[in-house]
């Protein structure tokens, strides 16, 4: 598939898939000539039910360090989490990895050695419950930049559907969106329903494993943003 018919998946995805796809068919309308930086509503994805994503303390410290540098030079950054499904629907990041070398472009962009990266952990873990992460923030630039853009969804089902791995589930693949107000927001595609949900519960978890939320969607507000930075 070609990136336009990819984008128009998500946009068919959203439409017809969607309890609300009368609403995203209006936004979609509106705001056509933004291309792929048209918004996608993000209170009106459907939830991932019965669902967590849990963050070790190391990899929350680093997104609100990329907050913070996305929020300083006006840039999207772009960063890969390495995680488990640890039970059903219940994933844990431990790892965050990135290049300082992304901050060239206003656009996240995943250069050479991440991409390497990104390889060969795959290649060390292919059906052993792994969970890739594809992570990128938004700066605070325009009306809209508290949601993910139609380019977001664009390259993150395109990511799914192009590799083989993701594609069948030998490694299960989920996309984030640090927001310049630091919300953390995690969505899944699953390429068997063909459907985009976003996860509502998300926490950090501390060396006494005590759990604490996360900032998500703007639903939860028990951890300030002026917390712990790097």
């Amino acid at each position: 598939m070609t990136r336009e018919q990819y984008s128009q998946k998500v946009k068919d995805i959203m439409i017809h898939k969607n309890p609300y796809g009368r609403y995203h068919q209006q936004n979609f309308d509106t705001y056509s000539a933004y291309g792929e930086m048209t918004p996608i509503n993000s209170d009106i994805i459907i939830d991932m039910p019965s669902s967590e994503i849990i963050l070790s303390e190391q990899v929350y410290e680093m997104l609100l360090a990329v907050q913070d540098v996305t929020n300083e030079t006006n840039q999207e950054f772009p960063f890969f989490l390495y995680g488990k499904e640890t039970s059903n629907n219940q994933i844990e990041f431990t790892e965050f990895v990135s290049s300082s070398n992304n901050r060239q472009s206003v656009e996240a962009s995943f250069n050479q050695d991440m991409i390497e990266n990104l390889q060969n952990r795959i290649n060390g873990n292919l059906n052993n419950g792994l969970v890739v992460c594809h992570g990128h923030s938004h700066p605070p630039i325009g009306n809209f930049h508290q949601n993910f853009s139609l380019g977001d969804f664009t390259s993150y089902i395109q990511m799914n559907q192009d590799n083989p791995v993701f594609k069948n589930k030998q490694v299960e693949l989920t996309s984030c969106l640090v927001t310049s107000t630091g919300d953390i927001n995690f969505v899944f595609y699953d390429n068997l329903n063909d459907n985009f949900y976003r996860f509502t519960n998300v926490f950090v978890k501390d060396k006494d494993n005590n759990m604490t939320p996360v900032n998500c969607y703007g639903l939860n507000k028990s951890i300030q943003n002026n917390g712990p930075r790097l």
